[in-house]
This record gives structure tokens, sequence and C-alpha cells, in this order.
């Protein structure tokens, strides 16, 4: 650490002193050199009792934090860098669990030596352990009432069954007595007809109304029938949307907070780009020169280059003929004998210099201008590279400050999109591609639940769903069920009750409703399995089920005749049965 300037070294000690982990660092020869503020207020202890005193001293042969010796003893003995392990220790009369990291420290590059440091970091995770032992309690406790409903429903069905059975047997003892009673009767008409005509003329007719008086007749008009389930959930959002980071960089600022609601386009973290912006003039100055390459060979008929070509051959076709010239000249001479055969042999040789001089002036011309139509392809697809990376610069730069794509509320910061991460803060370093933000989309809302085995087979993706919750009194959101899960897991272990699992979602929330609603809202998911407001019910006992098929007594209203009606049944309510064919509404039933 004596390498370490004076001002990084107060800025580590800072860091240090602010951290809410306990940190302890422990030299190769057992001196506890570090421990923080965080780490004195975790073990109960006050930070002289420990800094720059044997580790074996303070805590080994201590019963009170045996599990944490422990803890750091495994980490010297395995040689691992990098050890997680659970450890319990007890301040004053609590035990207290802790989540403890140890780790050997490294020298740079890796090197490590035969004395080494090892760091232990360790936090307070007596909420966690809290939470999970409730949540246990709780699925132990939900399991039971749900093997209670499953025994009531039973018994309510087996009830349902005796009724039924029951029923059948009081219509069997009813049409018995009834027979009873019409010979009876006779019996007693006829021996009135022998024995007293008086007695026989002078009688009352009330005998028939005594017969009918047990029964009722009921009017079949449509009523609303509904059969629901009711599901214990919680306010969840309609879906998570991820934020990553598209460059590897450093967290400039932080404006939001995991809980916040923020809008579209608010902004939530600024990105540290100063390297992307050297990056940047790099990519401008590479795309200048690119183009003005491609203007250069855009008029490279014109170019310097070309010109040159173009005067060596205007040259070369110049001395041919004035080479042509000076041999019509010698030629003359030569045949006036004037001059020296030899003159014209140089002369004609000369022409032919100045022919191949012309020749190669061609080619060279030919040259360049092909030159300048090749190294215009390669020019194009330089400044085309060169235009697509000052693009890619520009776009990061622009999103540089990272914002809410959708209204919600922040559900993460740091970490991958599904896990618990760190938050981020100003200076974290975050790879190309690594998760930022996450953020629940509110525009509406999704509740799960679980539903056991006999109810699942009532249900259908799309059926219609109300939540309400007791705290959002008032409120009932309206949706439909869009996952049902094929898979049963077991609540409680192998020998719990298997059970499925169920999404519903509410697409759109209006403002009042998204002001109610709050995430992690315990919610009451009410499943609509039939529903109809024009159904025809009638009383169960109007119902005759001894000849296997359902029937009923239809009576008319004006001849007072009866008449057999073969219905189809639907729904069972607690007093009633729907009628979905046979009947029409008006129709009077009677009711033994």
């Amino acid at each position: 650490m004596s390498s370490v300037p004076d001002a990084a070294a107060s800025v580590y000690r800072s860091i240090f002193e602010s951290m809410t982990c306990g940190v302890m660092l422990i030299d190769g020869d057992g001196q506890i050199e570090t421990f923080n503020p965080a780490a004195a207020a975790i073990l109960g202890m006050e930070q002289e009792a420990a800094l720059h005193r044997s580790f074996a001293e303070v805590f080994i042969g201590n019963a009170d934090y045996e599990q944490l010796s422990e803890a750091v003893l495994a980490a010297i003995y395995d040689g691992a860098v990098g050890l997680h392990r659970v450890a319990t220790v007890s301040v004053g009369e609590r035990a207290v669990p802790l989540a403890v990291d140890t780790s050997y420290l490294q020298e740079p590059g890796g090197r490590r030596e035969a004395h080494r440091s090892v760091v232990a970091v360790f936090s307070d995770i007596s909420e966690l352990e809290s939470l999970r032992v409730k949540e246990a309690a709780l699925a132990r406790d939900l399991a039971a009432k749900h093997q209670e409903l499953r025994a009531a429903y039973r018994g309510l069905e087996g009830r349902n069954r005796e009724l039924g059975d029951l029923l059948r047997k009081v219509r069997a003892v009813r049409v018995a007595a009834v027979a009873c009673g019409a010979l009876l009767a006779c019996g007693i008409g006829a021996w009135l007809w022998s024995e007293s005509p008086a007695i026989r003329f002078g009688s009352t007719p009330t005998q028939a109304a005594r017969t009918t008086g047990g029964e009722r007749v009921v009017v079949v008009e449509p009523v609303r029938v509904a059969s629901t389930i009711t599901v214990p959930s919680t306010i969840e959002p309609l879906r998570e949307v991820a934020i990553t980071s598209p460059i590897e960089a450093q967290v400039g600022a932080v404006h939001a907070a995991v809980g916040a609601h923020v809008v579209a386009g608010q902004p939530l973290l600024d990105l540290d780009v100063s390297e992307v912006r050297i990056e940047r003039r790099k990519a401008e100055t590479a795309y200048l020169k690119a183009k003005a390459q491609v203007d250069l060979l855009a008029d490279w008929a014109n170019s310097s280059e070309a010109s040159r070509a173009k005067r060596a051959l205007t040259k070369s076709q110049i001395a041919l003929e004035a080479a042509n010239t000076k041999l019509e000249e010698v030629s003359f001479l030569v045949e006036e004998g004037l001059a020296p055969a030899a003159r014209k042999v140089a002369a004609e040789r000369e022409l032919r210099t100045r022919l191949l001089d012309l020749e190669a002036a061609e080619q060279d011309l030919h040259a360049v201008l092909a030159k300048g139509g090749e190294d215009r392809a390669v020019s194009d697809l330089e400044l085309e590279t060169a235009r697509g990376e000052l693009e890619r610069l520009d776009a990061i730069l622009r999103n540089a400050t990272v914002v809410a794509p959708v209204a919600g509320v922040v559900l993460r910061l740091g970490g991958g999109a599904g896990q618990r991460g760190s938050a981020l803060s100003a200076g974290t370093s975050i790879d190309a591609g690594q998760h930022l933000v996450t953020i629940g989309d509110m525009a509406g809302v999704t509740v799960s639940g679980r539903v056991d085995e006999v109810e699942v087979r009532r249900l259908a993706p799309g059926a219609a769903v109300r939540i309400s919750g007791p705290a959002f009194p008032g409120v009932r959101l309206e949706g439909r069920v869009t996952y049902i899960s094929s898979q049963a897991y077991r609540v409680g272990g192998q020998t719990g009750v298997p059970a499925f699992e169920i999404v519903a979602a509410v697409d759109r929330l209006a403002s009042e409703e998204r002001a109610a609603v709050r995430l992690g809202m315990s919610a009451e998911l009410e499943i609509v399995v039939y529903e109809s407001d024009t159904a025809l019910v009638v009383p169960i006992g109007a119902v005759d089920l001894s000849t296997g098929n359902p029937q009923v007594r239809v009576r008319d209203q004006a001849a007072g005749a009866e008449r057999i009606v073969r219905v189809a049944t639907g729904v069972t309510t607690l007093d009633g049965v729907e009628i979905l064919s046979g009947l029409a509404p008006g129709d009077r039933v009677v009711v033994p």
C-alpha cells in the first residue's frame, strides 16, 4: 500500500469506511490490518478491539464467532481465490446470520506470494433469513388451506350425490304415497256410496286441494348465472423492459433509484463517453481524408497525375512530327547529293525512337486513367466504412444519456435481467451489452397464481378475469388469462399438492387505476369460468332424474294441464339448475 499515492490511499480509505458490508483484512502474519466500522457494528465490537491484533487472539476460541472463524480458516487452508459461506455469530442475545466472502489478495498480474493476505467481506442477512422462514411458513399454510378446500369440495360433491339419491327416493315415496292415497280415496268413496247417500251428496270438494297443497309453480325468467374461481395473487408489471449498455464505459451519473416511477424519455443515467469522443475525432479525420480522395478521383481525368501523362503524350507527338520532318529533309538532301547517306540512317533511327516514346506515353496515359477507376472503387469503400464508423459513434454519443423507453417503475439497476444486481453508481465500469436498468411497464399489469389439478381443467386461455385487492378498494381491474402452465409442480415438496401456474394480464390501465395500483400489492384474481346474463334457472327440486334423463313438469296456465318436458341442464348453483334447452321464458314449472 506504500506505493499508492496519498490521494488514492485517502480515496480507498474513504471507501472502506463508508461501506455497509464488513471488511476485514488479515496479513500474512495473522494480524488484522483492516477492520472497517461496518464490520465492528455487525459483529458488535469496538473497531479498536480488533485492529492490529492477532486474528487468533480476537476470534479463535470465542464461541460467539466460531462459524466466522471457520469460514476464514477454510479460505486459508483451501488456498482458493474466492469462497462464499453463510455463518452465524452471536451478538449479545441475538443470533446474526452472515453472508461471508473470503479470498486471497493477489499481487498485480495474478502473482501470489508465500505469505498472502486474506480479505473477508461479510454482511448481515437477518432480513433475508426472516423472509425465507416466513415464505416457507406461508407455503405450508397455503398447502394446508388448499388441502382443507379440496376436502371440503370433495365433501360437497359427496353431499350433492347423497342429496340426489335422497331426492330420487323422496320422489319414489311421493309417487307411492299418491298411489296409496288414490286407492284409499277410492275405497272411502265406495264405502260412502254404499253406506250413506246423505254423506255422499253433502261432502265438500276439499280433498283435491289438500292433495296438491304441497306443490308450487315457478315462472321461468332469464337471470344472470356465473361460475368463478378465486386465486390469491400479486400485482406485477405488464412486461419487463431491459436496457443494456451500447459501449464499454463508466457510469457518469445515476438519475433514478429502484422503485422510482419514471415516464418515457426520462433520463436514467449518464455514461462517461470521453473515450468515445476521442474515437469520434479520429473517425471524422478518416472520413474527411476518404471524402477528399473520392472527390479527387471523381475528376481524375483532370488530376495533376493525369495532366502530366497527357502532357507527356503531347510532347511525344510533337517530337515524332519533328523527327518525321527532319527525315524528309535529310532524305531530300541525300537524294540531291548534298548530304551523306549516314545522316538519313540517323534520322530514321531517331524517328523510330520517337515512335517508341509515343507508344510509351500513350500506355502511361491509359494506365493513369485506369488507375483512377480502380482507386475510385477502393476509395468509395473506404468512404462508406468511415461514414458508418462516424455514424456509429454519433449514435453512441446521442445515447450517452440512457432514457426510459416506456413509463413504469425501475425494478433493477445493474445486474442481469431477472437477477438481483448491485446498484450502479458513478464510476462503475460496465461492458458493452451489460445490463443497466430494468423497467416494469405499467401501461398494464399482470397477476399470477396457482390452481390445483381439479380446477385447472375448467380454465382456458382468454378467460375473463376480475382483479381486486384490499390495498386498492373500490377499484376492479378487468383482464384475461394469458398463460396456463402445462406442467404441475408440488407446493411444499414432493409430498405437496400438485399446482399449475396461471397468468392473467390487464393490457391497459386508466389513470386512476394506475394511481391506485402499485407493484407487489396482494390481489385477488377472480377467473370467470362460465357467465350468462340470460340463463333460465329452475329450483333443484323441479328437475326429475328418476328416469336417467333430466325432465320437468310444465303446467299450462289457462287449462291447468301438465306435460313432462325433457331438458338439458348446465351449471348447478346452490339453489338452482341452469336449463340449456327444453324451456322458454314464461313457462310455468311445477316444483314438488
